[in-house]
């Protein structure tokens, strides 16, 4: 395994400056989109955060999914990620109970696979950085209105 620094991380996210400048300029939004993200893999998930946050999103995240259900029912977000590090039967699980509490808050799942496509969510990513960022943005413009918002 190697070891790189956080520096190292950003420019190999975003090597492709063509697909991420876009989505990462400095620009802040109107308001700020509150992300809840949930993953098992605790380098993944740190990544994805500092990632999202690079791209001004506010982001919590839930490793458990005991920790994931606290969080949403104490929360109020904009957008739900489910990380293809979870099982599928637990991602369903969490899609189920963000479908009953919140049914307008979309469920953003990270596909396994570059064919993999779920009965449950909003819609499915591919796990690229640039994919996944685009879907992001393009979900966040559609996405429902908080209730502290």
């Amino acid at each position: 395994m190697e070891f790189v620094s956080l520096a190292t991380v950003k420019t190999r996210l975003c090597n492709k400056k063509k697909a991420c400048a876009p989505l990462m300029q400095g620009k802040k939004t109107e308001r700020q989109i509150l992300v809840l993200y949930a993953g098992r893999d605790p380098v993944l998930l740190l990544v994805r955060k500092l990632l999202l946050e690079y791209a001004h999103y506010v982001v919590t995240t839930a490793a458990t999914y005991r920790v994931f259900v606290k969080e949403f029912l104490d929360g109020d977000f904009d957008i739900v990620v489910l990380c293809s590090t979870i099982k599928n039967i637990e991602r369903k699980k969490m899609a189920s109970i963000v479908d009953h509490h919140s049914p307008s808050t979309p469920v953003i799942v990270i596909s396994e696979g570059p064919f993999s496509h779920y009965d449950f969510g909003t819609i499915t990513v591919d796990p690229r950085p640039e994919a996944f960022l685009s879907a992001l943005a393009e979900v966040a413009k559609t996405c429902h209105i908080r209730r502290s918002a």
